[in-house]
């Protein structure tokens, strides 16, 4: 039979209680579940095994990233009360994955409240992107606000493990104000290398053609996911002047490295450039070719929107 002709009770059990292959097919059954239907498969939840549980929430996700006419924002909500840890992350990844901003306090919420310091960053890291549709102006004012005025409390929060601060100051780097920039600053010259790469990332959301000095620098560092940070970050600045930079970098004994700088170069665009990713379209490797075609699409998108390679 197929699934979508199921009692909502047997895809419960075959998908929470079997030990069998849980099949994607049964699992778009949940998405946008009415409040009956919520109601019986949170119970049904409460009683599974937690490694069931977990394998569900991972697998929601993926089918989530896979089919965006999926909505399960109902089911990740619900997940944020599960007292697994795991189970909370995996709800955060699946909000992530919606643009609705009636999704940004429960967000916020998990943020400021979350027991678990790997929660509070899965939090902290996926408010980022609603950070982003705030200084877009997609979304209300308010909200925007909300979100800032949540992150900076983390920020400040001197009580919070570094690792959570990492991702607010990431997730905050949108906002072009003052005492972001600051932030940013102040995190670069941490002599902690993770500490150092979130504000490189922070520089490359926050998008001003301020931090270009100090991402050129950096793609002569000695630490690869610092050079990895400083190619990306400089593709989201977007100046032909990190070009030079981002060319010696393509010969990196890292491979991560390497696509980076590839993929900066067809955000950043340019006749270097281009003439760059043409040469590596050809190249033996693979990888190489492969992140070169995808990254002179791009660039052929970004200078014709309306090409018909897009």
């Amino acid at each position: 039979m197929d699934a979508r002709q199921l009692p909502l009770s047997e895809i419960i059990a075959k998908s929470l209680y079997s030990d069998s292959e849980i099949h994607s097919a049964d699992l778009a059954r949940l998405s946008d579940l009415n409040d009956d239907d919520l109601s019986q498969f949170r119970k049904g939840w409460s009683n599974a095994e937690i490694k069931r549980r977990v394998e569900v929430a991972g697998k929601l996700v993926s089918l989530g990233e896979d089919d965006v006419t999926l909505d399960f924002t109902r089911l990740f909500k619900a997940f944020l009360d599960d007292p697994e840890p795991g189970i909370r992350i995996r709800a955060l990844e699946g909000l992530g994955l919606e643009d609705k901003y009636a999704i940004v306090r429960p967000i916020l919420h998990t943020l400021k409240t979350d027991e678990s310091a790997e929660v509070r960053e899965a939090a902290a890291r996926t408010a980022g992107k609603f950070a982003l549709l705030a200084e877009w102006g997609d979304l209300p004012e308010a909200v925007g606000k909300d979100i800032f005025s949540v992150l900076l409390g983390v920020l400040e929060n001197s009580s919070e493990p570094v690792s959570v601060r990492r991702r607010a100051l990431e997730s905050i780097a949108p906002f072009q104000q003052e005492l972001v920039d600051s932030y940013i600053e102040d995190y670069y010259y941490s002599d902690e290398p993770g500490v150092k790469a979130s504000a490189l990332f922070a520089m490359g959301r926050n998008c001003q053609s301020r931090w270009l000095d100090f991402l050129i620098d950096e793609m002569q560092s000695s630490d690869s996911e610092i050079r990895f940070e400083a190619a990306r970050a400089s593709g989201e600045v977007g100046e032909e002047e990190a070009v030079p930079g981002l060319l010696i970098l393509l010969d990196d004994h890292d491979h991560e490295v390497q696509e980076a700088s590839i993929m900066a170069l067809g955000k950043i665009g340019g006749r270097e450039a281009r003439q760059a990713l043409q040469q590596l379209s050809k190249s033996h490797d693979t990888r190489i070719k492969d992140a070169a075609k995808s990254a002179l699409t791009e660039l052929e998108t970004c200078e014709d929107p309306l090409s018909s390679n897009f």
